[in-house]
């Protein structure tokens, strides 16, 4: 399946899922934003939209059904017999999807009132969605081949300067202004692994506005036309991503072996408690409309 189409897969569940929070929101918005203590009086919108309503369960079995969904891209990863079925990157963004969308139904499913052994399960829920956010930051930054697997340093170091030869080759851009695109990339101490993470962030944010200026200046100096100027801007962007990975490598490196020891426990963590809550509300009797 090719990478558009899994992108409108993504797009299309987003938007859907979008439009059901908006009408779930307006239609039990009375009962949602009411003090638990009031809660009581609003007794026919409760049995929509409270935890064991027909819409706050069904809720509920949705984000539990998609916190089941999030393991498909660990057993991809893992699993041997799954390691020819699509790209990981494809597996890793509706892993993600998945992990934003659990604690968005989780919160409405809860009608927004977090306590007791359910409440600390959100918030896990919530640590583990923001620390997967970092890591997929961080997991960006480490440069790989195509078929997924992480570059040695001479691999990066070559593709880097293959990158410089095509500017050079294609563009015709002097030793001078090669070094200065190079000097673009941030000097830092791989020692230092929150000065690196800093310059990290602060490279992505300020890349896009650097090459920008720099194309402008480009533009004139070389007469690039408007054609190749999306080629030009791409082969400089490419080379300095790579500059700056070779830089921060190791500071990614550590921090991101850091990051699956925080982010695995968490994660099994609240796999346990939800099974611990299935089986509680199976017990009580809420079957849903089974």
């Amino acid at each position: 399946m090719k990478l558009r189409t899994h992108n409108w897969i993504i797009g299309t569940l987003s938007g859907v899922l979008l439009i059901l929070i908006v009408i779930y929101s307006l239609n039990g918005l009375s009962y949602l934003i009411s003090p638990r203590i009031e809660r009581h009086l609003l007794k026919e919108l409760g049995q929509l939209y409270s935890p064991s309503g027909l819409y706050g369960h069904g809720v509920g079995f949705l984000a539990g059904l998609l916190m089941v969904l999030l393991w498909l891209y660990i057993l991809r990863k893992h699993w041997y017999r799954l390691r020819g079925v699509g790209r990981l990157s494809q597996w890793l963004k509706y892993h993600m999807w998945f992990g934003i969308a659990a604690p968005l139904l989780a919160a409405y499913h809860a009608a927004f009132q977090f306590e007791g052994l359910i409440g600390v399960m959100y918030w896990a829920m919530i640590a583990v969605m923001l620390s997967g956010v970092v890591g997929r930051y961080l997991y960006g930054h480490i440069p790989r081949l195509r078929d997924g697997h992480e570059m040695s340093m001479e691999e990066m170091n070559m593709e880097r300067a293959a990158k410089l030869r095509s500017l050079q080759m294609e563009f015709g851009i002097t030793s001078e202004d090669i070094n200065r695109i190079q000097n673009m990339t941030p000097k830092t101490s791989t020692g230092n692994v929150l000065t690196s993470l800093y310059d990290l962030v602060a490279f992505d944010i300020n890349r896009k506005h650097k090459v920008n200026a720099i194309l402008k200046e480009f533009e004139i100096k070389y007469g690039t036309s408007r054609q190749d100027l999306v080629y030009f801007k791409s082969t400089i962007e490419k080379q300095l991503v790579m500059s700056q990975r070779v830089v921060v490598l190791e500071a990614v490196n550590k921090v991101f072996h850091w990051w699956h020891v925080i982010h695995k426990p968490f994660a099994y963590a609240i796999f346990l408690v939800l099974t611990l809550h299935i089986v509680l509300t199976l017990s009580f009797g809420f079957t849903w409309i089974f």
